[in-house]
């Protein structure tokens, strides 16, 4: 899974949070990566090859426990369970961690104790949150936690389609296409979706931001991408999008 280079930053400088809402078809393997950059002992987290890492990576870390993996539902006797073993320090990792991996099944009672937990606990005591239903989840619980979303594969390769896109946006521009060369790419970006050309423009624009110093000729074109890029906030169909980036360019 590729991580957001603000996650991988924080992660590499041991500085994430405490607790985590992880919602998204991937959760359980961005939950698995967090717990494993919890416990590392290398340089930087997750190394993938200190003791931690490997430990957690078999699913043997005596730091890393998963509750309800079933899916049946914690009792109130579980979570207090939870609570009291969180109080013991951890056997061998920098941090303790618990995965509970169906949170959307947790009772009104055992939120309120997990609750009091997130905010009074340990600080070696780390929570991860995962569910596909993140409002099950008490208000008060989902302010306490950061929420982090999960792609499945399919959104991760329409996100690279997208990345892709706009570096060929880029291209065309810096190259200075002629219009019959900009056609296919025009014609295939009536087919996204007015969010997924909202990312191509954003995705453009970096790179042409990225060549000012040199080519200062590009921020008139930049300008006139601006609006566009606001416009795909509106209900305007992607064949309209397209047709303005065309005079645009």
């Amino acid at each position: 899974m590729e991580l957001s280079p603000h996650l991988k930053a924080r992660m590499g400088r041991r500085q994430l949070a405490h607790a985590y809402l992880v919602a998204g078809p991937g959760r359980r393997e961005l939950a698995d990566t967090l717990a494993a950059a919890w416990v590392c002992t290398g340089p930087t987290p997750p190394c993938g090859v200190c003791s931690g890492c490997r430990k957690a990576a078999q699913g043997i870390h005596p730091d890393i426990l998963r509750a309800d993996p079933q899916g049946e539902g914690l009792k109130a006797e579980a979570v207090r369970a939870l609570r009291a073993d969180a109080y013991i320090r951890p056997n061998e990792a920098p941090k303790k961690v618990y995965l509970l991996e169906h949170s959307e099944l947790l009772g009104l009672s055992g939120q309120n104790i997990l609750l009091k937990l997130i905010e009074e606990g340990p600080a070696y005591a780390c929570f991860l949150f995962l569910t596909p239903q993140p409002e099950a989840l008490l208000p008060t619980i989902r302010s306490r936690c950061e929420t982090l979303w999960a792609p499945g594969p399919e959104e991760e390769r329409a996100a690279a389609e997208v990345q892709e896109q706009g570096r060929e946006l880029a291209r065309l521009i810096l190259t200075g296409a002629d219009p019959l060369e900009r056609l296919p790419f025009l014609i295939a970006l009536e087919k996204r979706e007015r969010e997924e050309i909202q990312g191509i423009l954003e995705t453009a624009a970096a790179q042409l931001i990225a060549q000012l110093p040199q080519r200062p000729d590009l921020l008139p074109v930049l300008d006139r991408l601006a609006p566009i890029r606001a416009a795909c906030g509106y209900n305007i169909s992607p064949g309209h999008l397209s047709g303005w980036i065309a005079a645009a360019l």
